[in-house]
């Protein structure tokens, strides 16, 4: 008497609100519809971001699983249910794969694998042994588990996008109750039999207007982390020279967004000597290797908190939070007789290429970096006049 109470409440709700098991169903469908059409197009802008195309593939297979669910419920077969489950959960599966292609760039075929195999086995030989209702039962029991097991992972990596991973995470979450729902109905009014009907009570009407609603949400919120990636990408290779992975010259004053170092912060310029014959004479492939070596040459030296950047044509700055103007001249003295020994080959004949330094340290609050980098450019301008290949530091450099 109870269930069939509860089966009468939830009907007259649906009636009253215009729901019925269809009706939900085709809203499901539509939904999937639209975000699987977004997802693919996205990936057609992005072609690099495969994840997209994983998720357009869960969803498409979700879509799939609606369809059969609807000729379920006209057939009441259940074959038709067990398909319609494998379907649905291998779609859950998938979107795990989705998670690892967007947080890693791989996608764990391993792994989901053996997750779909896992969820659908129970409902596949539940379904052979005739148990219709049992095998319903593990539908949804499976979808609540891989629902809540994906959005535990978007949880722990909330990090990239905080307010939007949190949201897919809680959609998720949100979704996986709703088929925890329907598996205390289920048990509760056909544990092992549908007896001929298909379920149809307050949980599962429940289930599918959360379906819509999260197919909906966490499209358009995978479609924001996406751009929002893309936007971290565009800024970091805004700040990034595409010769040598350095950090530019906005980066550099980025860094200091007030304009100001702090005092005891170090600043050394580094200009390559007779750069310009060298591109004259071998050419600029030969001269651009002579810019990555010499890039390569200043990360090695930098420690965690230093910043190394290129100004800009065969100009380099290292950038150093803490110093003084001993271990600035040490580093530059150090960077400078590394390169000194350092050979570059073209046809066989060995090419060498010295570099040039000034130091400057701020010894004062409150110094702008462009006064420093001024301060630093002078000491390099003495040690070109005094023959190139040297470190200066003029007495006025020091602040």
């Amino acid at each position: 008497m109870a269930g069939d109470r509860v089966r009468f409440d939830a009907n007259q709700i649906r009636w009253h609100m215009g729901f019925d098991y269809n009706s939900l169903l085709m809203a499901s469908g539509a939904a999937g519809v639209a975000l699987c059409f977004t997802l693919m197009s996205s990936w057609l802008r992005e072609r690099g971001s495969t994840f997209l195309l994983t998720w357009a593939a869960c969803i498409a297979i979700i879509i799939a699983a609606i369809v059969v669910f609807s000729v379920f419920h006209s057939t009441v077969n259940v074959w038709h249910s067990m398909l319609a489950g494998v379907l649905l959960t291998s779609a859950f599966a998938i979107s795990y794969g989705g998670f690892t292609q967007f947080s890693t760039g791989r996608f764990e075929t391993g792994r989901v694998a053996v997750l779909a195999l896992i969820s659908a086995a129970p409902i596949a030989v539940s379904a052979a042994l005739g148990l219709d209702g049992l095998s319903f039962l593990f539908i949804n029991l499976m979808s609540a588990l891989l629902l809540g097991f994906c959005g535990h992972q978007y949880w722990t990596a909330r990090a990239e996008s905080p307010g939007p991973i949190t949201a897919i995470a809680a959609l998720h979450a949100m979704l996986a109750v709703s088929y925890v729902f329907c598996v205390f109905a289920i048990a509760v009014e056909t544990p092992l039999y549908l007896h001929g009907q298909v379920p149809d009570n307050w949980a599962e009407a429940l289930n599918l207007m959360v379906s819509v609603i999260a197919l909906t949400g966490i499209g358009g919120l995978f479609v924001t982390v996406h751009q929002e990636r893309i936007s971290r990408r565009h800024r970091h290779a805004s700040l990034i020279d595409p010769l040598t992975g350095l950090s530019n010259r906005r980066a550099l004053f980025e860094r200091f967004p007030e304009g100001q170092v702090p005092q005891g912060a170090g600043l050394i310029v580094f200009d390559l000597d007779d750069f310009k014959g060298l591109n004259d004479r071998y050419g600029h492939g030969f001269g651009d290797m002579v810019l990555r070596g010499f890039a390569r040459m200043l990360e090695d030296n930098c420690r965690g908190e230093d910043m190394a950047v290129r100004l800009g044509g065969e100009e380099f700055v290292l950038v150093l939070p803490e110093s003084s103007a001993s271990h600035a001249l040490a580093l530059a003295e150090r960077i400078r007789s590394a390169m000194g020994r350092s050979t570059h080959a073209i046809d066989g004949e060995p090419v060498i290429c010295t570099v040039s330094a000034g130091v400057a340290v701020a010894e004062k609050p409150g110094l702008s970096l462009d006064t420093l980098i001024r301060k630093a450019d002078n000491a390099l301008y003495l040690s070109k006049r005094s023959g190139r290949n040297r470190v200066s530091q003029t007495t006025s450099s020091a602040a």
